[in-house]
């Protein structure tokens, strides 16, 4: 099997079919993993691999690109080569959100694994450490969840729909009120688990795309009674997308809650919303008034001033009708 090496240092990447599971490696305390696509992350490599070198605990750093269409992100990423205990991993097929993160963890070696996204930003210069001193506090705790936040000034008008969202949930994302619905509050945008963990359970696969692969990793911890402990150390999101984008995004994440079925859909403020609308029968109503009004709806949401009550709307009324698709 031909191997895929890095024009700048020719360090092996492992090939798309690769499988490569590591054994585990008592003198690597945290493995982090970061799974991209068409996104240039060598910024966040390097800042968090400084910090883990100033802590001095065993670490590993792994990214891995999940069939990337954006070349010139690739070629960057190959740069996270030359770091110390860095490697990128290029898989040319797109396996999915859940299927990456799967794959990754079979790559570590790591007692902890801490998941983020690759358009997360280190912005605390004490991220690391914070970390290091929750997972050594972490007693029974299997899974800590840091949290995310998103800065204080629209990066444009073009992603106002994705920042108004997230700055409303924002004021509810404190370690406090995370903890009072734990498993509700989990994101791998910032997620750190124990290795046994993810051998147990891992991702559920039926998440290929964007949507509830987190909230689904949240209901099996749930179910198996794993204990979370939520601490206030976020990460910023920098990856807004524009209006477009993003609520083309929202229906997709619908079609996957649906797709899921009846026992994920309660775990959904907007999924246990229309299973309300089946239980009065009026649910056919919704769509019927969604149909008619989602030109409008539409026209405000890809506005620069979209409003996050026609955005609740529009979410219910669009899995009201996706799910009636679904149920006739």
């Amino acid at each position: 099997m031909s191997e895929t090496r890095s024009p700048h240092t020719g360090k092996d990447m492992y090939p798309a079919d690769q499988k490569h599971e590591a054994e585990g490696d008592a003198s690597v305390l945290l493995s982090v993993l970061i799974p991209t696509r068409d996104y240039k992350c060598y910024a966040l490599t390097a800042e968090l691999q400084r910090q883990l070198e100033a802590e001095g605990c065993g670490y590993e750093i792994i990214v891995a690109d999940d069939g990337s269409r954006d070349q010139v992100s690739v070629i960057a990423n190959l740069r996270i080569n030359e770091l110390p205990r860095c490697r990128f991993i290029r898989r040319k097929e797109n396996v999915g959100r859940a299927a990456i993160k799967n794959f990754l963890a079979k790559q570590a070696a790591g007692e902890w694994l801490l998941y983020m996204d690759s358009d997360a930003e280190a912005t605390d210069p004490r991220y690391i450490q914070r970390l290091i001193h929750a997972i050594r506090e972490a007693g029974e705790a299997m899974v800590i969840s840091g949290g995310l936040r998103h800065t204080d000034t629209m990066p444009s008008p073009e992603v106002s729909l994705r920042y108004r969202y997230e700055k409303a949930a924002d004021r509810h994302r404190s370690a406090t009120e995370r903890s009072l619905r734990p498993y509700q509050h989990l994101t791998p945008f910032n997620l750190c688990v124990r290795r046994s963990v993810m051998a147990a359970i891992g991702f559920n696969e039926e998440c290929h795309e964007y949507g509830y692969e987190d909230a689904l990793f949240g209901v099996m911890l749930q179910e198996r009674g794993i204990k979370i402990t939520h601490i206030d150390n976020p990460l910023v999101h920098k990856g807004l997308e524009k209006n477009a984008t993003y609520l083309k995004k929202t229906e997709t994440a619908l079609h996957t809650l649906c797709r899921l079925g009846d026992s994920m859909m309660p775990h959904s403020h907007v999924g246990k919303a229309v299973m309300t609308l089946q239980r009065w029968h009026i649910r056919g109503l919704a769509a019927l008034l969604f149909r008619l009004f989602r030109p409008a709806m539409r026209r405000n949401l890809l506005g620069k001033k979209p409003s996050l009550t026609v955005f609740s709307l529009y979410k219910l009324g669009y899995l009201s009708t996706i799910y009636s698709c679904r149920t006739h």
